[in-house]
């Protein structure tokens, strides 16, 4: 049986290691940004921001502009 949740772990923690490599001179909130940003675009195979959060679990407001 796989254990889906190590494999899980194991590739989030891969790819958090290689966003940190690429975004050493960032602040933090730009690091975490960019960790949220990779991790989201790779778990949804999409860049679309409504899709990355969704996967991210982000609350969304989608207020229509003002004509």
């Amino acid at each position: 049986m796989v254990n889906f949740t190590s494999n899980t772990y194991t590739l989030k923690r891969k790819i958090l290691n290689f966003t940190n490599k690429i975004s050493k001179r960032l602040s933090k909130p730009e690091r975490k940004f960019t960790a949220d940003m990779t991790y989201g675009m790779l778990a949804t195979v999409s860049c679309l921001l409504t899709d990355v959060a969704d996967q991210l679990h982000v609350r969304q407001t989608r207020d229509l502009p003002m004509s």
